[in-house]
């Protein structure tokens, strides 16, 4: 089942050079993610926890 339009987030478009993907690419199979947005996106709350936020999403 599928998340109804209205709820989705907007894409965040970003540039990434072919060396520095493969490099997020290779750290992100060793913490055994399978894709690269969702890796992130657990980095990103991570940080957020980091400097004492509670991520919203």
């Amino acid at each position: 089942m599928s998340t109804p339009k209205e709820k989705r987030s907007p894409p965040f478009q970003m540039r990434l050079t072919d060396g520095f993907r493969q490099q997020l690419e290779e750290e992100m199979r060793k913490d055994g993610d399978t894709a690269l947005a969702s890796w992130i996106k657990r980095i990103l709350r991570k940080e957020l926890q980091a400097r004492g936020q509670n991520p919203k999403g």
